[in-house]
């Protein structure tokens, strides 16, 4: 079933997202107040942060127009460039999903392909596997722009998650206020810290294995004079040593520290792989 991108989408989410601008801008610079409303500031030519764009997010890489300095279209151009741009975005969600969605999914799918691909694609996994409940939280993991967190694109990836969850007997949500659009092209957050990277943890391990150690001295000297009575302690079984060491109040307070360690490096690296969204 070939799936069609509603006028409504376009006309409420994509088209203010992109926002209309008829010179080159490079998406990334902020906002300035020109003319009493924030708008982007025209590209003079120097180094580039962003992505250079025109239109409702006309970039070099959509094919088309090539970007030059300078450049000036009008609306109604844009329009035509933005039809022309949604095509492959569209052709790409009805070939990537395997399942049946919404109009309203559909659509989010498709404004999202468009600002970021592999958000689009990794959002799209979910939903063919089931995991339909999954598709937000991993929509939010993409509003980077050049390695950099952008408020902008969390509003984006928000207004796309909420038009996914809206039925499509109800209307949809309404488009942006234009002051606080800013929505340059988006990437996969960088990646979490390794866990060895982390102060923390580092901290934790080192106070971790100085209580394990200070532990099993413990124990060692809890056992001596077991082992000097018995002459090894062989027949002493596991159970019985364990019955003698909580006894002892050494032992038990750098076993509560290790074991208070360990979950510090586990909880801090459950955090930097899933908490960095």
């Amino acid at each position: 079933m070939t799936r069609h991108f509603s006028a409504a989408a376009r006309d409420r989410l994509t088209e203010p997202w992109e926002e209309f601008v008829g010179y080159v801008y490079d998406d990334k610079r902020p906002k300035a107040r020109i003319d009493g409303r924030l708008q982007y500031v025209e590209w003079d030519g120097g180094a580039v942060r962003g992505t250079l764009t025109i239109g409702f997010g006309h970039t070099d890489a959509a094919g088309g127009v090539r970007i030059v300095q300078g450049l000036r279209v009008t609306r109604e151009e844009a329009g035509d460039m933005l039809t022309r741009d949604l095509a492959p975005c569209v052709a790409a969600v009805n070939r990537q999903l395997a399942v049946d969605v919404t109009q309203h999914q559909f659509d989010a799918l498709v404004d999202t392909w468009f600002n970021c691909p592999a958000a689009a694609t990794a959002a799209i996994r979910l939903i063919n596997a089931g995991r339909i409940e999954a598709v937000a939280a991993k929509l939010l993991q993409y509003v980077c722009a050049k390695g950099e967190r952008m408020e902008g694109l969390v509003r984006r990836r928000n207004a796309e998650i909420a038009w996914f969850h809206t039925p499509d007997e109800l209307d949809a949500p309404p488009e942006p206020d234009p002051d606080v659009v800013f929505s340059p092209k988006a990437e996969r957050n960088p990646p979490p810290k390794h866990i060895s990277e982390s102060k923390t943890a580092a901290a934790a391990g080192s106070i971790f294995s100085f209580s394990i150690a200070e532990a099993a001295k413990a124990l060692n000297e809890i056992l001596d004079p077991i082992k000097e009575a018995k002459g090894s302690l062989a027949e002493l079984g596991v159970f019985d040593t364990l019955a003698v060491a909580i006894r002892d109040p050494a032992f038990l307070a750098c076993a509560a520290i290790a074991a208070l360690c360990g979950f510090i490096v586990w909880d801090r690296r459950r955090r930097l792989l899933n908490d960095h969204v």
